[in-house]
């Protein structure tokens, strides 16, 4: 038996056994009055003790609820927790809504801090961007930083699943710091997101510049490019105008992808060997990419680049990280790195999942699971922004109210007034199964209808009023709604919808009270 049956059948009891004790208090009076004494006492001591019992097990059912919601608590401070130290790799974390371009930034501010905290929200997050990349962007960087960081190449990443990483440097009171921002896709219920981490790496930037001047001027040279070259599994030299090329594999499982150590025709070859070593759903990009007009003149215009893909390794798919480069002072040859990131990346997606549900779980009511305050406000503002524009959304608000929700916690306790609630979120849900429901306030609920709801918004309205006539015979949850469609010819906003669908819930409750 589950708890929630559990302690339903124990209050069921408890609700007997008050009932029990109410009659044998009464008969107990009745037989004093016609002075049975003999019979009254045994009749008041027994009700005495089943009152008794009563109120120890009504004890146990309190105590129970009270522990599973403490578990619940911590759980959920435990999951704020997670979010916040994965998040901390990264000075700020931007997610995108691709539908409008709207976004809120995430970061935490110190080591004090209890989770992920909003830092700046705006409608427009390429606009936002544009403008403050050109005070705080390096001048040196900017072009290279605007062509990358756009809307249509990171919407052109996002549609193929692609991870963008770019380099660069912001000014801070005058000095350029080196920076680091990573662009991936949202997954889940999430998947029309963009995610941006961004993080403060000019440590690592200057010491790897450190490095890379003692290369050239020529300090323990060999020593050094091999390190450097270790973190390949393979390594391509290319002749870009005959296209013969040269190849170094440090693994095993690469050198067994049948690419010789020396070839004529690297484009040509790579083309022919992608078809059987490239993960399936990854080689209409990779085949575009390697294709020589294409490839040569990408490294033309950025003079190094790379791309993130999957190859087929021991039967299963690893990503990969390809990494072009043009050597310095020759213009003939590039030096083309392949190394295995699939850790990293599994990792990366880790994270983003965990991320996600965290802010998931931030949008959710406890309670229900459905959407909470905070979603709808999120919703609110979003749809104000529609409304404001040139194409006017279509929509309806339906508000819901619970009646009889104070009776219920006053005469069955508040584990019952839960189980009311959430019974009364059911239906709602059942008869709206296409749209987002928000429980707003402690007995009200908000239904936004869109698409197939709203085209059937009527019959539904219905439905839910033919359902709560239903439940009054029945005994079961009172569910008094009111409906509002948006007519942009009136109104001006989301809140003037939802108090004209409020005032017809109105009507609707004092129409449910008047004839109970």
């Amino acid at each position: 038996m589950s708890k929630f049956r559990s302690n339903r059948f124990y209050m069921i009891i408890s609700i007997m056994l008050l009932v029990v004790c109410m009659f044998l208090q009464s008969l107990s009076w009745i037989l004093h009055s016609m002075g049975m004494e003999k019979v009254e006492t045994p009749l008041r001591m027994t009700s005495y003790i089943l009152f008794a019992i009563t109120l120890i097990g009504l004890a146990y059912i309190f105590d129970r609820e009270f522990q599973k919601g403490r578990r619940e608590t911590e759980q959920k401070l435990t999951f704020s927790r997670i979010a916040f130290s994965l998040a901390a790799d990264y000075e700020s974390v931007y997610y995108i809504n691709t539908e409008n371009d709207s976004y809120i930034e995430y970061g935490n501010v110190s080591s004090e801090d209890e989770g992920l905290r909003i830092l700046s929200s705006g409608e427009d997050f390429f606009l936002d961007t544009k403008k403050n990349s050109r005070v705080m962007i390096y001048e040196e960087d900017m072009a290279r930083f605007q062509k990358v960081f756009n809307k249509e190449n990171l919407y052109k990443a996002f549609e193929n699943s692609e991870i963008i990483n770019l380099d660069y440097r912001l000014l801070k009171e005058g000095k350029p710091y080196y920076y680091s921002l990573k662009v991936t896709k949202g997954s889940g219920e999430d998947d029309k997101y963009i995610v941006v981490g961004v993080k403060n790496v000019d440590a690592r930037v200057r010491a790897e510049m450190e490095t890379q001047n003692a290369v050239e001027e020529g300090v323990t040279y060999s020593k050094i490019a091999l390190a450097l070259a270790s973190r390949y599994e393979v390594l391509y030299y290319v002749d870009i105008i005959t296209g013969e090329y040269a190849e170094y594999s440090s693994s095993y499982e690469y050198s067994k992808l049948e690419i010789g150590s020396k070839g004529k025709d690297f484009f040509g070859e790579t083309q022919e060997n992608m078809k059987k070593d490239i993960y399936p759903e990854d080689y209409p990009m990779m085949a575009e990419t390697m294709r020589q007009d294409n490839f040569i003149e990408a490294i033309n215009k950025q003079d190094m680049f790379s791309i993130t893909y999957r190859l087929m390794l021991n039967g299963k798919p690893e990503y990969v990280k390809l990494s072009a480069v043009r050597p310095k002072d020759d213009d003939r040859h590039i030096v083309i790195g392949v190394a295995n990131v699939n850790e990293t990346v599994q990792k990366e997606e880790e994270y983003r999942q965990k991320l996600d549900n965290a802010m998931d779980m931030a949008n959710r009511d406890g309670l229900t699971g459905v959407k909470n305050k905070l979603a709808y406000n999120i919703f609110e503002k979003k749809m104000n922004s529609k409304i404001e524009g040139e194409d006017k959304p279509s929509f309806a608000i339906v508000v819901c109210d619970l009646n009889n929700l104070k009776r219920v916690n006053d005469t069955r306790g508040h584990s019952s007034g839960d189980d009311y609630i959430r019974a009364a979120c059911r239906i709602i849900c059942h008869t709206y199964k296409h749209s987002p429901v928000y429980r707003i306030g402690g007995d009200e609920f908000t239904i936004v209808l869109q698409g197939e709801d709203y085209d059937s918004r009527d019959i539904l309205l219905a439905q839910l009023r033919e359902q709560i006539e239903y439940n009054r015979d029945d005994g079961g949850v009172i569910i008094a709604s009111g409906m509002h469609v948006f007519d942009p010819s009136v109104d001006q906003s989301v809140e003037n919808v939802f108090e004209k669908a409020d005032f017809e819930m109105y009507k609707n409750k004092k129409a449910l009270k008047a004839s109970e």
